[in-house]
């Protein structure tokens, strides 16, 4: 019996994704919209912003570069964005808008969540946990549900060194954790949030956790067609529709800006330890094929829930690795505007990493504003504010940038397998003879163009730019070794 390929799979499906508005999620419909040119409509869970309501949040999206290769006109015609909210009971849909995805849906990508580290508990609980619960819910009653994908984090086990594709327990219940923070107010439960973490650095890993037992009890409990997938850290785009798209700072994008704006010279990890990643485009095409493998094994015996750790695992990098990438590429691209030499220490002891900041960071912003305030400078931001920011951002890293996980993905490669031969180009996210340095590269490149919109093609003058910087940089330096020798023979003499 032949195998039903992924493009027809997808045919005529209505889908149905939460998250659409955030990074994974709009890669995910330009994927979906370019790859599966068959599908029906797609339902985009929303919320109105400001002065921006759905559909116009929806046009605005179509104009990234990110969509450059889809067709507008139909886009607006298979996309539906749907107002509501992860956080509300029923996700706050009308009746009339949960009915017709109820009645219409057969798949379903739930991708949204909140991912801020410190976000507060009980915010954290609602929006992962019980808005796991609703997607779950609503899921229930699609009369032609076909799959649900949960889009989890490798991290959500981060309290294990060695992470297999398997659900392992949390040390509360889900419902446990839902009740507690529909029924204590705020203020009570942040005063309990250390206890309720445990072994668990903050609140986005613990209730990642939390919502993959929402997803393993009811689909086994209710038979549901689910699977979960983990994404590691995730970078810009490799390869497709465009190289190095991404529209966020969050997790190492932010990290990569400051190190090559020269905001920051020392950090918090150890040089052995290493790092998993995965461009956007592979991630997502795991997600797509998935999907597509769950939901043409929907039969009685195939009720298993099956997890994939979309992990690079050999592909992994060391932080020393990724500290002599970015400054061998950022001479070569360097940022339009950068405060000072981009250089970097990064230690593993917290007393001296403390120092270092001091000395290297605060006190030469201190400085800097000081003197930017007396000339009447205009100034856009308060760097002594940013080192704050980033103090505080490193310390909630150092935790993933002091040891090293191993998450194994049996799962993920095996399912490569099942890539129909005829639609390996459209859909395989093999990594294997990926070069990593190509995917940093991608990502340095990415980050300049599409979020500071520079000319990546044309870099003669910043780079001549970032050679006064680094020359006067020397000569500071000299000037400073020479005046301390100086001192230091003329106390000697004395």
């Amino acid at each position: 019996m032949m195998t039903m390929k992924i493009k027809e799979f997808y045919n005529g499906c209505n889908i149905f994704i939460t998250g659409g508005s955030g990074f994974m999620g709009k890669v995910l419909i330009e994927k979906l919209l370019r790859s599966c040119p068959g599908i029906n409509k797609i339902y985009i869970l929303m919320r109105n912003r400001k002065d921006k309501d759905i559909q116009l949040r929806v046009k605005e999206m179509l104009a990234l570069p990110l969509f450059v290769k889809i067709d507008k006109k139909t886009a607006v015609e298979k996309l539906v964005p749907v107002l509501g909210d992860l956080s509300e009971i029923r996700l706050k849909l009308s009746d009339d808008d949960y009915n017709t995805l109820a009645e219409n849906v057969s798949i379903v990508f739930h991708v949204a969540a909140t991912i801020r580290f410190n976000e507060p508990i009980k915010n954290a609980i609602l929006l992962n946990v019980r808005g796991t619960r609703e997607v779950v819910r609503l899921a229930k009653q699609m009369v032609n549900l076909k799959s649900l994908l949960h889009v989890s984090t490798t991290f959500s086990n981060c309290n294990r060194v060695y992470v297999e594709e398997k659900i392992y327990e949390s040390p509360i219940s889900w419902q446990d954790a839902i009740s507690i923070a529909e029924h204590l107010d705020m203020s009570l439960l942040e005063i309990c949030t250390s206890k309720l973490l445990g072994s668990f650095p903050n609140t986005y890993t613990f209730t990642k956790l939390l919502a993959e037992q929402v997803i393993n009890q009811e689909a086994i409990n209710n038979s549901m067609p689910m699977v979960i997938l983990r994404p590691s850290v995730v970078l810009s785009t490799f390869k497709e529709p465009v190289s190095g798209w991404v529209d966020s700072l969050a997790g190492p994008t932010g990290l990569a800006v400051v190190f090559g704006k020269g905001v920051v010279n020392v950090t918090l990890g150890s040089v052995n330890e290493g790092v998993d990643f995965m461009p956007a485009d592979f991630s997502i095409k795991a997600m797509i094929v998935a999907a597509y493998h769950r939901g043409i094994h929907n039969s009685p015996l195939d009720n298993k829930l099956t997890v994939y750790n979309c992990s690079s695992v050999n592909k992994s990098v060391t932080n020393k690795q990724i500290l002599q990438m970015s400054l061998k590429y950022i001479k070569k691209h360097p940022f339009d505007e950068i405060l000072w030499r981009p250089n970097i220490f990064i230690t593993p002891c917290y007393f001296i990493f403390y120092i270092v900041t001091i000395t290297h960071q605060v006190l030469p912003c201190i400085f800097i504003d000081f003197i930017l305030r007396a000339l009447n400078y205009p100034q856009t931001i308060n760097l002594v504010k940013l080192q704050q920011k980033i103090y505080l951002i490193t310390i909630a890293l150092s935790y993933f940038t002091l040891q090293t996980w191993t998450f194994v993905n049996t799962n993920l490669l095996d399912l490569i397998k099942h890539i129909p031969a005829s639609e390996l180009e459209d859909f395989s996210f093999e990594f294997e003879h990926v070069d990593t340095e190509l995917v940093y590269l991608s990502h340095l490149i990415g980050i300049q163009k599409y979020l500071f919109h520079s000319d990546t093609n044309n870099k003669t003058k910043t780079i001549q730019k970032l050679n006064r910087i680094i020359w006067t940089d020397r000569i500071i330096k000299s000037l400073l070794l020479v005046f301390i020798i100086c001192s230091l023979r003329r106390h000697g003499s004395h």
